[in-house]
């Protein structure tokens, strides 16, 4: 019965793929087979480097996840966050917003065989979107195809990280926000669940601790308060679910026990707005993966850039004319 079900959700993902192609604005560029001629082994090659660096630390499966996110919500999927700073130019990845993100060396070492293989044809953005695509299947996530042909861009500036959701926002600010980049309700929630990888610094909870006791498990409070009051303080890391280095719907289930670590996480089940999607993906696993395979592939269509936009870059560090 579970193998039945799981077989009409991979074709319903087939389906959702092909109409998204069909009626997402920009994304006539994008293909599945975008490089079957140009670069046959492409996929390969990144679902290689994401496997041997997982093996190696488990943890990195909620960095590339995180760094796709945090380029696509920002000037959209174009490689932007990958960009070093210059003297001239505090780059996206060392805002504050930014600096706990891991995972660039494994980026770094995809695109190094990439160029040895097809030198100047696969893109940073792309790479980026399948990474995180093989590290959530890694973790026991939902497999989904990820339609290729993004360009990388050439701007990447810390203050336009403000575009990306604060920890402290609530379910009506978080559905405006994600709304008016095309996302439903049910997608923002979706992707909300990307937090069961990872873990979060204090400084991004602690106001949970300070001022949100009536939705906060009294135990986890206590434990929270330990783990912030060390000698690391706002340094120190708590994980967003019980397996955060699992992909699953444990994420949901703490929202529903009042375990949510950030506040933009609890509002999910607390309001009524998002409350029964919470519910649902608490107790369907796989209609938690169908719904965040479908904001995945939204989400990796975010103004793309096509054509003579932007560029395939040679390093992913920097833009090719420098």
């Amino acid at each position: 019965m579970m193998s039945s079900t799981m077989n009409i959700v991979r074709l319903l993902v087939v389906v959702q793929v092909a109409a998204a192609l069909v009626a997402a604005p920009g994304a006539a560029a994008l293909s599945m087979d975008y490089y079957g001629m140009s670069c046959p082994f492409a996929e390969f090659i990144v679902r290689t480097v994401v496997s041997d660096a997982l093996m190696k630390d488990p943890t990195l499966a909620a960095g590339l996840l995180r760094l796709h996110f945090h380029d696509c919500f920002v000037q959209g999927c174009d490689a932007s966050v990958l960009l070093d700073s210059t003297p001239a130019n505090t780059a996206e990845k060392d805002a504050l917003a930014n600096k706990s993100l891991r995972g660039y060396e494994v980026i770094d070492r995809i695109k190094q065989l990439l160029e040895a293989q097809c030198p100047g044809t696969v893109s940073c953005a792309d790479i980026l979107a399948l990474a995180a695509r093989d590290a959530v299947f890694m973790a026991g996530g939902p497999f989904y195809g990820v339609p290729q042909g993004r360009r990388d861009g050439t701007r990447s500036k810390a203050a336009d990280t403000i575009a990306l959701p604060a920890p402290v926002l609530n379910a009506s600010t978080l559905i405006q926000l994600f709304g008016s980049h095309g996302f439903t309700v049910k997608d923002m929630v979706a992707l909300s669940g990307g937090h069961t990888l990872g873990v979060a610094h204090c400084a991004a909870f602690k106001n949970r601790l300070q001022g949100e006791a009536a939705t906060l498990d009294a135990g986890l409070a206590t434990s929270l308060g330990a783990t912030c009051g060390g000698a690391d303080g706002d340094s120190s890391t708590a994980p967003f679910d019980r397996t955060s280095n699992a992909f699953d719907g444990v994420y949901f289930r703490e929202l529903q026990s009042r375990r949510g670590l950030l506040t933009s996480d609890q509002t999910l089940f607390e309001s009524p707005e998002t409350k029964a999607l919470v519910n649902a993906f608490a107790t369907n696993q796989a209609y938690f993966f169908y719904s965040f395979q479908q904001g995945m592939l939204k989400m990796g269509q975010l103004d793309l850039k096509e054509g003579t936009q932007g560029e395939i870059r040679k390093t992913c560090r920097v833009v090719n004319s420098s």
